[in-house]
């Protein structure tokens, strides 16, 4: 017998990879692997109360179902919890079938955002699935196994009692820091790596949950989380310790972070610096919130790269949106923080409401006038219940519920009177071109950096956006 649990991030659908991750619904565009965190997270917790765990992170490793039923076949785990994403859904749905055709008597449960939109949906769709776990509720997994799978009285799951499919109440959120430190020892820190990477092993923490832009953005899926909650400083210290022991050397704070708020990263950077942390890491952070003199402190805590949302340049969007922050502060934040020495990326979306030709034009032009070191033009993409969701659903601007069509590598699942499906899925992809083939900007950045990630990349990139 292997272990008690098996930890499945289930394969790729595309050639650089998927983020699952805490209601991220990306795919990868470059030559990027990120750690499962939310898995990190449930193995941590479990370890922590005497439950063996393994985590497959088949996504990164790029391996297929095959190569999970041969696990699971070795493994013979009495639970397996694998995760989902609104675009990648209907693929994830096969591992509960490779799970079952490897070993019949196990449990099987997902998880995801996806899942807390549509509680019951996976289990009406897939009957291999037991549990549908809702996000922001790893307890429950715990009290699941201790009641020997009876879910009748658990918050945050849904499951199925003969042919009807119950939705238990949803839980109240997490306590941060009863979940422990995220299991990094249990994946193959040496695979990770991200166009920031410059020293590996890498891997992925998070220091809050929720966003202090409450409510968040309308098409955030951090509204699926409760109001912002942190992790102590004190526990934030101990894993960074635990992760140099283990021999990693950068680390990323990929998603809403508790450097948001001003006095508890201040608290953080002191603390690193009074004990002599060495670990490189990056993160995000809200414009209206990078002083220069906290931008310096990070800079001297280990920090090498900022990433920044600005959405828009267009200030009626970022104000229907809900986003609390000006192009100028955007551009404010990018200069502080390359004043502070560091490297800033900026995020762009196009397809938000109230987006015309023109105000895309207007996004672009703006990202031109940057000295940011790298952007991205994503699509927005409606993760079923933002608001963003249901406004469309309501205008009745929605072309499709088929979640595989929710890529944002592909022609949004959404048209405007005036602004079609494929003229937002157009000139995401020139803006791309027109922005990276700047011969400035190659030049700039081959200078800059490992000159054989870079050209793999930009290979890519030329086969993506270019071919």
């Amino acid at each position: 017998m292997g272990s008690e649990v098996l930890l499945i991030e289930p394969p790729s659908i595309n050639t650089y990879g998927n983020l699952r991750t805490l209601g991220s619904i990306g795919s990868l565009k470059t030559d990027m692997r990120w750690p499962p965190l939310d898995l990190l997270i449930i193995g941590g917790l479990l370890r922590k109360h005497g439950i063996t765990v393994k985590i497959l992170d088949a996504n990164s490793l790029r391996v297929s179902f095959e190569y999970i039923r041969q696990v699971v076949e070795k493994e013979k785990p009495r639970l397996v919890i694998f995760t989902t994403s609104t675009p990648t859904f209907y693929q994830d749905l096969r591992t509960a079938d490779a799970v079952k055709n490897a070993y019949n008597d196990t449990f099987i449960a997902i998880t995801g955002t996806h899942i807390n939109a549509r509680p019951a949906e996976a289990l009406e769709l897939n009957r291999n699935i037991n549990f549908a776990i809702i996000t922001d509720s790893e307890s429950s997994i715990l009290e699941l196994i201790n009641s020997n799978f009876d879910p009748e009285n658990i918050k945050g799951i849904s499951w199925r009692r003969d042919k009807e499919i119950i939705i238990n109440t949803r839980g109240e959120g997490e306590n941060l820091d009863a979940l422990g430190f995220p299991a990094h020892d249990l994946i193959p820190l040496h695979i990770y790596r991200d166009p920031f990477t410059r020293k590996r092993p890498m891997t992925v923490t998070y220091s809050s949950r929720g966003c202090i832009n409450y409510p968040p953005c309308i098409m955030c899926s951090a509204c699926f989380f409760n109001k912002p909650r942190y992790r102590s400083v004190d526990l934030l210290i101990e894993e960074m310790k635990w992760i140099e022991d283990l021999g990693v050397r950068e680390i990323r704070f990929p998603f809403e972070s508790g450097f948001n708020n001003i006095k508890i990263a201040d608290e953080l950077f002191d603390r690193m610096l009074r004990e002599n942390i060495k670990l490189r890491f990056t993160c995000n952070g809200r414009a209206d919130r990078l002083p220069l003199d906290l931008l310096r402190k990070m800079k001297a805590a280990g920090c090498v790269a900022v990433s920044v949302g600005c959405e828009s340049a267009d200030p009626e969007i970022l104000k229907l949106v809900n986003k609390n922050v000006t192009p100028e502060l955007v551009k404010e934040a990018v200069e502080n923080i390359k004043r502070a020495g560091m490297d800033a990326l900026v995020y762009f979306i196009f397809g938000l409401p109230l987006e015309t030709k023109e105000s895309m034009k207007k996004t672009l032009e703006f990202a031109k006038t940057l000295k940011a070191d790298l952007v991205t033009f994503g699509i927005a993409i409606p993760h079923p219940g933002t608001y963003f969701y249901e406004y469309l659903k309501e205008k009745g601007y929605l072309l499709t519920e088929r979640w595989d069509k929710y890529d944002p590598l592909l022609p949004p699942p959404y048209t405007y009177p005036s602004l079609s499906s494929q003229e937002i899925y157009r000139f995401a992809r020139r803006a791309y071109r027109s922005y990276y083939l700047r011969p400035s900007f190659i030049i700039k950045r081959f200078m800059k950096l490992n000159l054989k990630e870079e050209f793999k990349n930009f290979l890519g990139f030329l086969k993506r956006y270019v071919g």
